[in-house]
């Protein structure tokens, strides 16, 4: 019993001995309630910014679809 409680503590033991060292500064920059932080200009970008246009094709032959993308162009095949 006694060891099944031991078990049980320890991590919260551990826990408690971990936290009184305080916490990590996670704000880098600055806070967010400075007055005098400056705010970022914010682009509009449209969601259609980079589209290309494709058609659909016909397959071509897999045989001289894998020779154009092997190595020196499928010489050695």
């Amino acid at each position: 019993m006694f060891r099944n409680l031991l078990a049980a503590a320890m991590p919260l033991v551990l826990a408690g001995c971990a936290a009184a060292s305080g916490p990590a500064d996670v704000m880098s920059i600055s806070s967010p309630v400075d007055p005098t932080a400056g705010i970022r200009n914010i682009h509009h970008h449209t969601v259609l910014d980079g589209y290309t246009h494709r058609d659909a094709v016909d397959p071509k032959p897999w045989r001289q679809q894998n020779d154009s993308q092997a190595p020196g162009a499928g010489a050695g095949s």
